[in-house]
């Protein structure tokens, strides 16, 4: 790994807190360390719709094993105590709940239900009309962006990544325009950020999440919070293709990465 990429965090990395991952808190430290990265961060998923299982995510015993992994790979690395919050817009009292357990780093809020509710990583959601379903998904992004409590909008363009698993077209970002502009706007507003996810890169796709073009969107209404993520929920996935991410951050104009401690901002230049 390049001297630049050592200096760049991954700041989206699933462990066995989450429901759709096996891998244990130590072991995505030591693989991170392996690949050269100084600082990553664990964003386990908090979900509570109606397709997902319930009182899953275990924050108190999450952060305990954190802090577990700080003192262990003190001087190696340093571990962020991230949480990826699905729909925190609709749920509000259980994310409240979530972050009242302990310190946070930062939070990732993220749209996996489409409006209203609909799951969208499932084949029957992309049985209607997909102008349709693409619309309904970006809805739903829109008003987790204005309203949600959150410090970073996670793959905002995501509903591409399961259309191309299940085998369906994906013609966006321009008939979603309107809709990605208006969450970009209430992001910008609003002193959030969005993240570069480079999973759909090693799922088959050409670009990641979001594409370039709406990450120039972003940069051209203001925004300056960014951070890159793998969305490993693998050891052999983390620190993927951050080369792409910071290849198309710098080529969007962005010339630094947002850190997170405490849900407070510092900058990385890169």
């Amino acid at each position: 790994m390049s001297d630049v990429l050592q200096h760049i965090p991954d700041y989206h990395i699933h462990t066995r807190f989450s429901c759709d991952s096996e891998t244990a808190l130590a072991a995505a430290c030591e693989a991170a360390i392996a690949r050269g990265l100084r600082e990553i961060g664990l964003v386990d998923h908090a979900d509570f719709g109606p397709d997902d299982p319930p009182d899953y995510f275990r924050p108190v015993a999450y952060l305990a094993e954190i802090a577990r992994c700080r003192a262990r790979y003190d001087g190696q690395l340093t571990v962020r105590a991230g949480v990826e919050i699905g729909e925190p817009h609709v749920f509000i009292e259980e994310a409240r709940a979530v972050l009242a357990a302990g310190a946070f780093d930062y939070v990732i809020g993220s749209a996996h239900y489409a409006d209203p509710l609909q799951c969208a990583w499932k084949s029957p959601f992309f049985e209607q009309p997909l102008r349709q379903a693409y619309a309904a998904y970006f809805r739903q992004v829109v008003r987790l962006a204005e309203t949600g409590d959150f410090d970073v909008l996670g793959h905002i363009d995501l509903v591409k990544r399961d259309a191309f698993k299940l085998g369906k077209p994906y013609d966006g970002p321009e008939p979603y325009a309107d809709a990605i502009r208006a969450a970009l706007r209430a992001v910008v507003a609003r002193g959030k950020g969005i993240e570069i996810n480079t999973s759909p890169l090693y799922k088959g796709l050409d670009e990641p999440c979001p594409s370039l073009e709406i990450l120039r969107w972003y940069r051209e209404l203001g925004g300056e919070i960014l951070t890159f993520g793998s969305d490993a929920h693998a050891l052999d996935k983390i620190g993927a293709r951050l080369d792409v991410a910071l290849e198309m951050a710098r080529a969007a104009g962005f010339t630094r990465l947002a850190r997170f401690e405490r849900r407070q901002v510092s900058w990385l230049e890169m």
